[in-house]
């Protein structure tokens, strides 16, 4: 599609059914997430270090001790549920944006009111970041904690759900959901406004071959940089329970915590490699996402 012009699917009044969204949503999730596994490995495993600021490691010092004592498979535990997870939360979170879209344009008609396209995409996004969170959580949890496994041998799904339900109960699946549904919900909010911005901005450069993927990254930079706080609250809430021997603990403590023993700082260990891995993630799904749809849409049997 070089030189071609192509609509943006993800604008207010765009006509993609659920259908299509979620076709299209699933295969972005899953690719996207196949490619950059490794900066996420390593991204999760500084969030769980709970070291004072200036005895932090540094992302070579971390990815070294990986390969070095887990093998360079160990860059892809917990791959299995993360892509089980990318692929249903690309999915959902497409599904229900495109769901959401559509009534919201309906209620504005109603009600008269105007929202700009990128305030409209917030509002879609922080309720399809919602949805997409409350359906996939426990495969986000999963992951988790097969990454924080520091041996060379892969535990599997199966034994970490049964040591989960033993120890924590069923409530344990979701040990952490609170600043999740915080984190993605503004997180997704944020993307889809930031990436319409881009988009709208970048009105002159629209045939330029991926755009999309270009405002995505832009997307994934501004959103990640706002919301991370609340990211490592969650990583560190799902490991809680693992690393003290003990019943999970509430959020807004872990926050304290944080503060008083890691500093400010402490809130945004793996911030660089998350960086680095969600700016590629949001340029990858939402470019997919985007041709993906065009293609769909020029098919003969459409």
């Amino acid at each position: 599609m070089r030189g071609e012009q192509r609509e943006d699917h993800l604008k207010k009044g765009s006509n993609v059914s659920p259908y299509e969204a979620l076709f299209a949503g699933s295969i972005a999730g899953g690719v996207s997430r196949a490619i950059t596994a490794p900066l996420d490995t390593i991204k999760i495993r500084l969030q769980l270090e709970t070291r004072g600021f200036h005895q932090r490691s540094s992302i070579a010092t971390v990815v070294k001790s990986l390969l070095r004592n887990e093998g360079v498979i160990a860059l892809w535990k917990g791959n299995v549920p993360a892509e089980i997870l990318y692929i249903l939360y690309g999915g959902v979170q497409f599904t229900s944006y495109s769901i959401l879209s559509t009534n919201l344009s309906r209620l504005e008609q109603h009600y008269q009111i105007n929202l700009s396209p990128a305030t409209h995409s917030m509002v879609v996004g922080a309720g399809a970041g919602l949805a997409s969170t409350l359906a996939t959580y426990p495969f986000d949890l999963l992951r988790t904690r097969l990454v924080a496994n520091r041996t060379r041998d892969l535990i599997s799904m199966r034994s970490t759900i049964g040591q989960i339900l033993k120890a924590e109960g069923i409530s344990g699946m979701f040990t952490g959901i609170k600043p999740a549904i915080i984190s993605v919900a503004s997180t997704t909010g944020l993307m889809f406004w930031s990436y319409e911005l881009a988009r709208s901005l970048s009105q002159e450069y629209k045939n330029i071959p991926f755009i999309e993927g270009i405002c995505g990254f832009i997307a994934g930079v501004t959103s990640k940089g706002i919301t991370f706080p609340l990211d490592t609250l969650r990583k560190r809430c799902q490991v809680y329970s693992i690393v003290h021997g003990t019943r999970s603990v509430g959020a807004l403590r872990l926050f304290f915590d944080i503060i008083r023993q890691e500093g400010v700082f402490g809130l945004y260990r793996g911030y660089s490699v998350s960086i680095l891995k969600t700016a590629p993630t949001s340029a990858l799904s939402l470019w997919i996402y985007e041709y993906a749809i065009s293609f769909m849409k020029s098919t003969p049997f459409h």
